[in-house]
């Protein structure tokens, strides 16, 4: 971690602070109110998601190995039936 930076964790509360940063504990519970209220924000453009790849369902499991991954979201398009 880069001095100033902030670790975040999602399975244990931190039991120790980083010196020069922050460590936080994140739970992620789904809440369909905030999720409309995030999806609202996207449309009238007060909120701009980071993507960073964009691959195929068959892609997944490479999507998110731990080698060579971008900077922001990786969206997994689905396959449709054309």
């Amino acid at each position: 971690m880069r001095a100033g930076g902030t670790v975040v964790t999602i399975v244990l509360p931190p039991t120790v602070q980083p010196r020069d940063g922050r460590a936080i504990f994140f739970v992620v519970e789904p809440d369909r109110a905030q999720l409309a209220d995030l999806a609202q924000r996207v449309r009238t453009g007060r909120l701009t998601p980071i993507v960073g790849a964009v691959r195929p369902l068959a892609e997944t499991a490479a999507a998110f190995g731990r080698d060579r991954r971008p900077p922001g979201k990786t969206i997994i398009e689905p396959v449709t039936n054309s």
